[in-house]
């Protein structure tokens, strides 16, 4: 019984459809038949003498007289010319007499004025009742098949595009049969999948840049209030008079260096709106030698500076689907930060899971203060400590949500910064 429930499901609607009209077809003629057999039947036992006839015979003698004899005789000696003959010696005798076949009539004829009506209705249902027998299996074949293939899926469907349309991606296109209904409502579910993915990667976005204006314009404030106050001061002291030079001088240099700062933050931000621009070009990469290249290039980057850089890939020597430009961007960024804060070594580990690429960057550095840790904010302000962070890691995280993965940051056990990020290859 599970094999049978099984196999149905798999069944397509092509092959459902023509075994439903097969089913109906095979009922509708077996019923057609044993009705025109059941009428047969009554009609041989109402007229059980079907093959005989009754003949009416006119005799006309010499003196004028007729005399008409009805006999029922065999339908195949109806044309015999003994049947004629009525065993009439006197008639036999008379040679004028003249024989005349007036009528010759079914034995129907003899029957009842209400048994002839049902006689002739059994011939009506023979006819009648197989059509409507027809026309009611087609009806009731197609209200099967509408039922038990295409309601439930239909509703499902219905009920999912309603709730689509209502921006409510929180549910489930669920469907038992695995027919061609079946794999639309998969392929609705997949939908709504990505259309739910989308819709949380464009909110992760919008948050993104909104923490990302909040952060900067944050730090924005203290530039603008310095500036504010050095010119206050400035105009105070100038209509004074009290104000040397030298004062003038390195108070123009401050503000000099905070409008420096200012114009920094300005191209921060100018440069995480390129990222949210960028479009991810996947194409497929030798990941050993493109691996290799990236070692060499990174090296160069640190050659100047303490830290050794070990290089761990663990990426079996095939080749891999992803924007290779996106990557070598994202490591530039989080080894060139690490650089700065390193003591003797910088590790790249590079693994693949699944349908995953798994990338680790960790330094043996002082690590990521606490107070970043417990926000677990995209982008923090500098005050906060934020130089580790950065905008380079801001970028890192960017491209990491368009190449399908994440990016998260901890201390690791013994001490310093570890950046774990995955990309969709």
């Amino acid at each position: 019984m599970e094999k049978m429930k099984q196999r149905v499901k798999f069944v397509g609607l092509r092959q459902s459809f023509i075994e439903y009209v097969l089913a109906t077809f095979i009922l509708v003629a077996s019923l057609s038949a044993l009705i025109i057999w059941g009428c047969l039947s009554f009609q041989a036992w109402l007229v059980p003498d079907s093959n005989e006839v009754f003949l009416t015979v006119e005799k006309i003698y010499a003196n004028g007289n007729t005399t008409i004899i009805s006999e029922q005789i065999s339908l195949n000696d109806i044309f015999s010319e003994t049947v004629y003959h009525f065993n009439d010696e006197a008639d036999a005798e008379e040679s004028d007499v003249q024989y005349s076949v007036t009528s010759v009539e079914n034995s129907v004829s003899a029957l009842t004025p209400r048994w002839k009506l049902a006689y002739h209705g059994s011939q009506v249902i023979m006819i009648a009742l197989p059509v409507l027998l027809s026309l009611a299996g087609i009806l009731v074949c197609g209200l099967l098949f509408y039922n038990r293939k295409l309601r439930r899926p239909i509703f499902v469907l219905s009920q999912a595009a309603e709730k689509i349309s209502a921006e409510d991606l929180d549910f489930h296109v669920a469907s038992d049969s695995r027919n061609e209904m079946g794999m639309l409502c998969d392929s609705f579910e997949q939908m709504r999948v990505t259309l739910k993915e989308n819709s949380r990667q464009l909110w992760d976005a919008l948050e993104d840049r909104r923490r990302l204006q909040s952060a900067v314009a944050h730090d924005l404030r203290n530039p603008i209030a310095i500036i504010q106050g050095y010119a206050q001061y400035l105009t105070l002291s100038l209509a004074d008079g009290k104000i040397q030079q030298e004062k003038i001088g390195r108070i123009a240099d401050s503000i000099l260096q905070t409008a420096q700062r200012m114009e920094r933050y300005t191209d921060s931000l100018r440069t995480i709106s390129c990222m949210e621009d960028w479009e991810i070009q996947p194409q497929d990469v030798d990941f050993y030698t493109f691996s290799t290249e990236m070692k060499q290039d990174l090296q160069l980057l640190i050659a100047a500076q303490k830290p050794a850089l070990i290089w761990e890939n663990f990426v079996p020597m095939v080749s891999v689907t992803l924007d290779s430009k996106a990557l070598y961007r994202i490591l530039e960024n989080l080894v060139g930060n690490a650089v700065r804060y390193a003591k003797d070594k910088i590790t790249v580990r590079f693994s693949l899971e699944s349908e995953t690429l798994v990338v680790i960057v960790s330094d043996d550095g002082p690590g990521f203060p606490a107070k970043i840790l417990e926000a677990r904010e995209e982008y923090i302000s500098s005050e906060s400590g934020g130089e580790h962070f950065g905008i380079g890691l801001s970028i890192c995280r960017i491209l990491c949500r368009k190449h399908g993965g994440c990016l998260t940051i901890v201390n690791a056990a013994e001490g310093g910064a570890v950046v774990k990020f995955s990309l969709k290859v």
